[in-house]
């Protein structure tokens, strides 16, 4: 209804444009015929002003000596005065025939315009009448006669006549905007669809019968486009999800050994320890293999989210215990802090994704860090939102970890931050976000905001 609503809005102010414009040129034109007009009668002098020039003097009727007879018969042929028993009394450039006697009758017909084709105009004067001449052909022949009454009624006619022009064209603009309207909602309606990813097929008719076929052609491309991609991306995952597997069996096997190795007590203590650093490595491979198929999963939407309501303080609180019963927690100083409100807080989540995020962020902070660190793990939540801050007091993140996380185009040399990557992903799955920042003067810290479930019913 909306596009309907600006169709008709449209096509309504152009069509009162047009008339606007249209009134304007007939306006402008009457105007501008009336100024040629005054402009060509203003080469020459009125009939009254060349009556009234004539001046009766001892030697007979004479202009004035301001202007030569030629400059007061500027723009006519010829001009007499008669008087009233219709004899020629004055003349200037009269022709030979037309200068004798004139009857009341002649000058009855000639007064009406003209006078041996010459238009011709006559003007009362105490000394007789004045009659000009215009040269032949520079008038109509035929004057049209029309009654007062008749012009009135002619004016009258001529606002409804508009009116009813004007509502004719409002009309056909309406018809034509519905008709438009209807096109261009299906037209509409198919980029809508096309936006969420869907396909669409219009009917290629109509007004917007051409739109509506290009809209079909982008269709059918972005179909197989998505097919192609859809395709690859499965092939992708389950490439990595076969190595994946194919990896870990002989990765278990090198684990197996390397623990056996250590618990035989005819090994040498620097045996023993060789084999705790194999174990610890099989471990670091275990645990990349683990983040790169599920990074693969959580990319190309292979890895569903199992979401279930939970309850945000215990669920922290197991996470956290969780990490100090992992041997990298002795390496640490860990302080928890979980506020009131987020023990009422509802998690609507994967809590085994999440675990995941949450493992990653505390476990990176041991790793990447020589020395002991104290590990600051808090917790506080708003009506809409779960904040958890996580942040330490070792050497922070390295420039081009930063420059990665903040979005910035990877080179070749980029480092390897696999594990905080699929901290993000996990995070945007459930709709939240996360910053990665550096403390002053050292250390690292993490920021994450969850949405919250409205109520503990929420599915």
């Amino acid at each position: 209804m909306k596009t309907f609503a600006a169709l008709i809005r449209r096509y309504v102010l152009a069509t009162a444009a047009i008339v606007l414009l249209v009134g304007g040129l007939l306006v402008g034109q009457i105007f501008y015929v009336g100024f040629k007009s005054n402009a060509v009668d203003a080469t020459g002098y009125r009939v009254g002003a060349l009556a009234d020039a004539l001046k009766q003097t001892e030697t007979g009727l004479q202009w004035g000596r301001e202007h030569t007879p030629a400059e007061w018969m500027q723009g006519y042929a010829w001009a007499m005065v008669l008087d009233d028993n219709g004899n020629v009394i004055w003349q200037q450039d009269l022709p030979q025939k037309l200068n004798h006697r004139y009857t009341a009758s002649e000058v009855a017909v000639f007064s009406h315009w003209y006078l041996a084709d010459y238009p011709v105009q006559c003007w009362a004067a105490d000394y007789g009448l004045f009659v000009v001449a215009e040269p032949v052909g520079t008038c109509w022949k035929y004057n049209i006669d029309m009654k007062q009454k008749m012009i009135i009624m002619l004016a009258k006619s001529i606002q409804p006549t508009m009116v009813e022009l004007l509502l004719v064209v409002l009309g056909c603009c309406l018809f034509f905007s519905w008709r438009g309207s209807k096109s261009l909602q299906n037209v509409t309606a198919g980029l809508d669809t096309l936006a969420q990813g869907g396909t669409v097929s219009l009917p290629a008719a109509g007004f917007a019968g051409e739109l509506a076929q290009k809209l079909n052609e982008t269709s059918e491309q972005l179909r197989r486009r998505n097919e192609i991609i859809a395709r690859r991306d499965t092939a992708r995952t389950e490439w990595i999800a076969g190595v994946s597997h194919d990896i870990r069996t002989p990765l278990a096997l090198i684990l197996g050994w390397a623990e056996q190795l250590q618990r035989d007590a005819t090994l040498p203590a620097a045996a023993k320890q060789k084999a705790g650093g194999i174990c610890t490595q099989c471990e670091k491979i275990r645990s990349l293999i683990e983040d790169l198929n599920l990074t693969s999963k959580l990319q190309y939407g292979a890895q569903p989210l199992r979401r279930r309501s939970t309850q945000a303080g215990p669920f922290l609180r197991r996470v956290v215990a969780a990490f100090c019963e992992n041997p990298l927690a002795a390496r640490c100083t860990l302080d928890c802090s979980i506020t009131p409100a987020v023990e009422t807080a509802i998690l609507h989540a994967d809590a085994a994704l999440l675990t995941r995020a949450l493992e990653n962020v505390l476990q990176n902070a041991v790793r990447h860090n020589a020395g002991p660190i104290t590990l600051a793990f808090h917790a506080d939540a708003d009506e809409t939102t779960l904040h958890l801050t996580i942040q330490d007091d070792g050497t922070g993140y390295p420039q081009s970890v930063l420059a990665v996380l903040n979005g910035e185009p990877e080179g070749e040399n980029a480092p390897h931050i696999l594990g905080l990557h699929v901290v993000e992903q996990i995070i945007n799955a459930h709709g939240g976000s996360v910053q990665f920042v550096n403390r002053d003067p050292h250390g690292a810290k993490v920021m994450m905001q969850l949405p919250l479930a409205k109520d503990e019913n929420e599915k």
